[in-house]
């Protein structure tokens, strides 16, 4: 990926995780963690497994559970991934009584719903806007 093409991804996701907040802070939610500058970060998890380390783009608070948000990516080149870490943050909602959410951009909605359910993930999914 050239740094023209990483730059215009680093823009689309920061626009997607902002609108995403405006979106939380609207129901309610406390504690927002981002992985933006003018946030905290939210904590990142270890997989045993594969020694591999996955951030959820968003963490926050709401009615004594943790939710975790992820933004949809559309990587059709590291599924296995993809999945390893949906997984993992629908586990670990589960564990902190929260639920899972994937963010979904335009466009992507078919390519979330396939992977969801061939692979049985837990998850609500909720569109972004353009």
């Amino acid at each position: 990926m050239n740094t023209e093409t990483a730059t215009k991804k680093d823009s689309k996701q920061t626009k997607y995780l902002k609108q995403a907040i405006q979106l939380l802070e609207k129901r309610g939610y406390s504690d927002i963690k981002a992985e933006l500058p003018e946030y905290e970060s939210p904590t990142s998890f270890t997989e045993k497994t594969s020694d591999k380390s996955f951030t959820p783009d968003l963490t926050g608070t709401k009615d004594s559970g943790k939710d975790y948000f992820q933004v949809v990516e559309g990587d059709k080149k590291n599924i296995q991934d993809v999945v390893s870490k949906w997984k993992l943050f629908s586990n670990l909602a589960k564990i902190k009584n929260g639920s899972f959410y994937l963010l979904v951009p335009y466009g992507r909605k078919k390519y979330t719903t396939e992977l969801v359910r061939e692979y049985n993930i837990d998850a609500e999914m909720m569109k972004l806007e353009r």
